[in-house]
């Protein structure tokens, strides 16, 4: 077994351990503070609770899942490279909204605090730059014959993601219209990122098969 096939294994591992941590991490703080709603509170609002530091360990965790999914693409994966550069600002934006905490729930008529301001903005852009990014390599993954198997699912998953993204920012517009607190903001924030991590786990599963025939090393 080549070098290049280990390092691509690790790697795979190490990705969907990221993801199965945010994952896990998400879920632990639903049981942990169940007066927040699920349906109006977003998975940011978990901070300020109890064990709060599980939201930022699954977020740095997700973000650098995403980073090394990145790297990986971007020496053995498909063409697309405003695809790879988007993956890229999605991973980096998440690592900032774990850095950085959102303002408490509740306060959407207050300004927000430097921390909230960064966190939001963060996940605004990281939002937008996941599904973009997925349109973007789809077209190179149907092109891929080592991601021949995958590609429909991804180009799914991609049409998937931007619809969510369409319902979130949705659900927002209260916000800029009333103002006033969202519609349905923790739902459709579930569902986006429940979609957002399904897409790397598919890319990330599909990894070692996908760069195999590229690999020469014994």
């Amino acid at each position: 077994m080549g070098r290049e096939t280990v390092s691509l294994k690790t790697t795979r591992a190490a990705v969907l351990i990221g993801l199965a941590t945010f994952t896990l991490t998400t879920l632990a703080l639903h049981v942990l503070q169940p007066a927040l709603s699920p349906r109006d509170e977003a998975i940011s609002s978990y901070v300020h609770g109890n064990h709060g530091w599980l939201l930022t360990v699954g977020l740095i965790a997700l973000g650098t899942a995403s980073l090394a999914l990145t790297a990986v693409l971007a020496t053995d994966g498909p063409g697309a490279k405003p695809g790879r550069w988007l993956l890229g600002v999605w991973g980096t934006g998440v690592l900032l909204g774990g850095l950085f905490s959102g303002d408490p729930p509740g306060n959407w008529s207050a300004p927000p605090s430097a921390a909230g301001m960064i966190h939001g903005n963060a996940a605004m852009v990281a939002f937008l730059a996941l599904p973009s990014g997925a349109l973007f390599l789809a077209r190179s993954f149907r092109r891929d014959p080592r991601w021949k198997e995958a590609a429909p699912h991804l180009s799914g998953l991609a049409v998937a993601t931007t619809v969510s993204l369409v319902a979130f920012y949705a659900s927002l517009m209260p916000v800029f219209i009333r103002p006033g607190p969202p519609i349905l903001l923790g739902l459709s924030e579930r569902i986006l990122v429940g979609l957002y991590v399904a897409w790397l786990a598919v890319v990330a599963v599909n990894l070692p098969t996908s760069a195999g025939s590229r690999i020469t090393t014994g």
